[in-house]
């Protein structure tokens, strides 16, 4: 119920993220990232990986991973695979894509 929360909440604008080594960012951590603009929103992030596109979202981590600040989004494909990928918040670039099992 958390996650659905934030991630209503993320994807409306009203929080962003930051990130602490190898562990999860907390909302308020984010949100300062993306006023600073260190990072990109999510919303931002999610134009560039449309529902259309990739399906539906079922989870978001936000994560310093490796010196960097990554989204991991997993999608719901319309053939019924999940799909989870790594993105570069800072730049939106795609890191991994991986099919889950």
């Amino acid at each position: 119920m958390k996650t659905m929360l934030l991630l209503l909440a993320l994807a409306a604008g009203t929080i962003n993220a930051t990130v602490h080594a190898g562990n999860n960012l907390g909302q308020d951590e984010i949100r300062a990232l993306v006023q600073q603009g260190k990072i990109l929103s999510l919303e931002a992030i999610l134009k560039l990986y449309p529902e259309e596109v990739h399906g539906k979202l079922l989870d978001l981590g936000v994560e310093h991973e490796h010196g960097n600040i990554i989204y991991e989004l997993e999608f719901l494909q319309h053939d019924g695979q999940v799909i989870e990928f790594e993105i570069d918040a800072a730049d939106g670039s795609l890191i991994k894509q991986e099919i889950e099992n």
